[in-house]
């Protein structure tokens, strides 16, 4: 059996290699391949969507920061928040003007207003270059 040292690679019973980090990063590390494997496998990551290829930048997709084809005041059915149970009222309250495209990818639904944080950007350039070598397992 091999020492730990940081950055080596220990074999296992099972004859593959093991990565191995100092101690006061394996959290962050371990916490950062968690958010990968959890929220960077879906379309805005992929870059694709219903066959359709992503407009918005790459970190706006991953981030879910925008419509994933950039449009602009798109709606398309969606949530209706009033209950316009009462006869006579059911199309004047609570009716959604829908103008679908046909492309059949979902239009954004959060504040287009937000804007990220420069950390948001830091986290998501340290993301990248984590999930470049995610399989690698010299690291």
């Amino acid at each position: 059996m091999y020492s730990i040292i940081s950055m080596t690679i220990i074999p296992t019973i099972a004859s593959t290699p093991k990565a191995t980090m100092s101690s006061h990063r394996e959290g962050e590390v371990s916490a950062t391949r968690n958010i990968l494997r959890r929220a960077w496998n879906h379309e805005g990551a992929l870059g694709v969507s219903n066959g359709r290829n992503r407009i918005v930048t790459p970190f706006r997709g991953v981030t879910n920061l925008g419509d994933f084809l950039n449009r602009k005041n798109y709606v398309c059915g969606g949530p209706n928040q009033v209950n316009a149970s009462r006869p006579g009222w059911k199309g004047r309250i609570g009716s959604i003007i829908s103008s679908c495209d046909g492309s059949n990818v979902e239009g954004y639904s959060g504040n287009v207003k937000f804007v990220p944080d420069s950390s948001d950007y830091t986290t998501y350039k340290k993301q990248t270059a984590m999930n470049r070598n995610y399989h690698d397992p010299k690291h």
